[in-house]
C-alpha cells in the first residue's frame, strides 16, 4: 500500500484552519508530514495515533509529531483550530522555545492528549484567534516572523496547560528523560544501544534506566524498541519497500535479524505483518 500524506489545508511551512464539526478526512490511517496541534472546546468520536487510542472531549489539546500515523473515527467532530507547521517553520521561532517543542512532540504518547481547564483552552483559542487573522492577511516582509512568534506563545501556553507537565517539565530527570526520548526520536535508526545515548547524555546505563522506570514506567531498552517497531511498522504498512530494505533503513545487519527483532516484539513476522494489512 502506498503511502498517502494528508496536508488538508497545509500550504508551504505553516498552515492554521478554524474547525467547525466534521474532520472531513479519509477514513484512512494516515502518516503526518507535520506538525499538528489541534485545540478545541469541543470534542466528539476518538483519534488513534500510532495504536494509540484517545477519545476527544471538550476542553483538549491534541498533539500529533511528524512521522506518526493517525486516524480518527467516522464520528469524529472538533469544534476549533487545527494548526500545522513543518521543523523547518519551528526553526523561525525563538530558541528559547525549543524546549517546548521538545517536551511536546517527541513520538511519546504522555502528551498527546491534553485535558486543559476551561480559562486556559479560552486563553488558547483567543491566541488562535488572532493567529488565524495573522495568518489570513496579505503577505509582508516580516509575516512569517509574526506567524513564527505566535506560534511560540501557543506552545509554551501548551506546555503549562496541565500542572503536572510543568512541574515534569522543571524537574532535573523529567529533563533528562525528554532528552532521552528526543535523541532516540532522531537517532533510532542509527542505534539501539542503550549505553550510546547513557554516554551522550552523561549518565551511566544504571542512572538511565531508573529515570526511565521513574518518569515513563519502561526501561529505555523497551521505548527505543518502541520506536523502532512503530517506524517498522509504518514502512511495512505504507510503503512497497522490501523487507530487506526496511531492515537495512533501521540499521539491522540483515533482513534474519530485522525479522528475530520484529517476532519478539510483535509475535508476528514482518512479511505475515504486512500480509494482515492492518497497522
Amino acid at each position: 500500500m502506498e503511502l498517502t500524506d494528508n496536508t488538508k489545508g497545509f500550504k508551504d511551512e505553516f498552515s492554521i484552519i478554524r474547525l467547525d464539526g466534521n474532520m472531513g478526512y479519509n477514513h484512512q490511517p494516515q502518516r503526518t508530514a507535520v506538525n499538528r496541534i489541534y485545540i478545541y472546546q469541543n470534542g466528539i468520536g476518538s483519534v488513534t495515533i500510532d495504536k494509540t487510542s484517545l477519545h476527544l472531549e471538550k476542553y483538549q489539546v491534541l498533539l500529533i509529531a511528524k512521522g506518526q500515523i493517525f486516524l480518527f473515527s467516522e464520528d469524529s467532530s472538533l469544534a476549533g483550530y487545527e494548526i500545522t507547521f513543518t521543523d523547518a517553520f519551528w526553526e523561525k521561532a525563538p530558541e528559547s522555545a525549543s524546549n517546548c517543542k521538545s517536551v511536546l512532540f517527541n513520538l511519546n504518547a504522555d502528551n498527546q492528549g491534553l485535558a486543559a481547564e476551561k480559562n486556559d483552552l479560552e486563553e488558547l483559542f483567543s491566541i488562535s484567534s488572532m493567529l488565524n487573522r495573522e495568518f489570513q492577511t496579505e503577505n509582508y516582509i516580516n509575516k512569517t516572523d509574526a506567524l513564527a512568534a505566535y506560534l511560540k506563545i501557543i506552545m509554551i501556553k501548551t506546555a503549562n496547560i496541565n500542572f503536572s507537565l510543568q512541574e515534569r517539565y522543571n524537574n532535573s530527570d523529567r529533563k533528562i528523560y525528554t532528552h532521552f526520548l528526543e535523541l532516540v526520536s532522531q537517532n533510532y535508526q542509527k542505534t539501539r544501544e542503550v549505553s550510546a545515548y547513557a554516554g551522550f547524555l552523561n549518565i551511566t546505563h544504571k542512572q538511565l534506566s531508573g529515570i526511565c522506570h521513574k518518569q515513563g514506567g519502561n526501561p529505555p531498552k523497551k521505548i527505543i524498541a518502541g520506536m523502532i517497531i512503530n517506524e517498522a511498522k509504518r514502512m511495512l504498512y505504507f510503503s512497497a519497500s522490501p523487507v530487506k530494505e526496511i531492515a537495512s533503513v533501521l540499521n539491522f545487519s540483515s533482513t534474519e535479524q530485522f525479522s528475530h527483532f520484529f517476532k519478539k516484539q510483535t509475535s508476528l513476522s514482518p512479511q505475515t505483518y504486512r500480509n494482515l494489512g492492518q497497522f
